[in-house]
């Protein structure tokens, strides 16, 4: 009896093992012990289940980052197509105004080039004195600068570095062919000049302007005429170096905006110089000197 109570107490200390349960082969879900103890559905452990959850999350996020990505790439490239538009516009309009200028400037080239080799070329012999003694200059203007009747052509190179300083920045370069191109221009100028000077002492010393030198009409007529020819081909030459000057600051040294800017500059100067010697010669007036300081004299 004692054995037999000893045996039905350890009976029911003892946990009874669960019931196993197969299911039939017919049944779509197996559900059996292993693993570890962890349960297995369909044939799929509980950690395969979960990480082809995690990469199917993995894979519709990409998705959805690829997408936006396309939506970011669209918008930006038609904000920079805009931009692009805009700045092509903004081009386009230099390029017109740099063409507008280019043609202006052709334009005063043209100009001055009908005006000093065409205008003011002698063709009478009574052309030459209102070329070097224009009436239309007052004297003052004509000291500081004139040169056979204008502008020296070194000066205006000489103006093109002094504008420099103040109007249009150029570069050691450039600064440095325009000395050069200074240097050989006055070479031009004295070159000419010298055919001046010989002219002028030919028609001093041996021109029939003194009785002692007084010949027949025709033939006193024809050495006038004569050195007034070659006083018309310095002359030409001059005005043709003027031009040279001109084409080279506004062709070959300036840029178009530089070249506007000394075009406006340099008729500026030209008008504030005549100004101030038209004023000047007003001031000054008729000579004029009293009766009194005559009779006394």
């Amino acid at each position: 009896m004692l054995q037999k109570k000893e045996a039905a107490a350890m009976k029911g200390m003892v946990p009874s093992q669960p019931s196993m349960k197969f299911p039939d082969e017919d049944d779509e879900h197996e559900v059996k012990e292993g693993n570890g103890g962890l349960a297995v559905e369909g044939g799929f452990a509980i950690e395969d289940i979960a990480e082809k959850f995690q990469s199917q999350c993995i894979s519709l996020y990409k998705r959805d980052l690829s997408k936006r990505g396309e939506e970011l790439t669209f918008e930006k490239n038609g904000v920079w197509r805009q931009e692009q538009k805009g700045r092509t516009a903004r081009l386009e309009k230099q390029l017109r105004v740099r063409w507008e200028l280019e043609e202006i400037i052709e334009e005063q080239v043209n100009r001055f080039h009908a005006h000093y080799n065409l205008d003011m070329v002698p063709t009478r012999l009574k052309d030459i004195s209102q070329l070097l003694m224009p009436n239309w200059t007052p004297p003052d203007e004509l000291a500081s600068i004139g040169w056979f009747g204008d502008w020296r052509p070194s000066a205006i190179l000489e103006l093109v570095r002094c504008l420099s300083a103040s109007c249009f920045p150029i570069s050691a370069s450039t600064d440095d062919l325009l000395l050069q191109l200074i240097h050989e221009i006055r070479i031009e100028e004295a070159i000419l000049d010298e055919e001046m000077a010989e002219i002028q002492s030919t028609c001093i010393l041996y021109l029939p302007f003194a009785p002692i030198n007084i010949q027949s009409g025709g033939s006193a007529l024809a050495c006038v005429h004569s050195e007034f020819k070659k006083i018309e081909r310095v002359i030409t030459k001059a005005q043709q170096l003027r031009f040279k000057a001109l084409e080279l600051v506004l062709k070959k040294i300036l840029n178009e905006i530089d070249a506007t800017e000394f075009l406006v500059a340099f008729e500026g100067i030209q008008d504030a110089i005549h100004q101030f010697a038209a004023n000047q010669r007003l001031q000054k007036g008729p000579v004029a000197m009293p009766v009194k300081a005559l009779g006394s004299a």
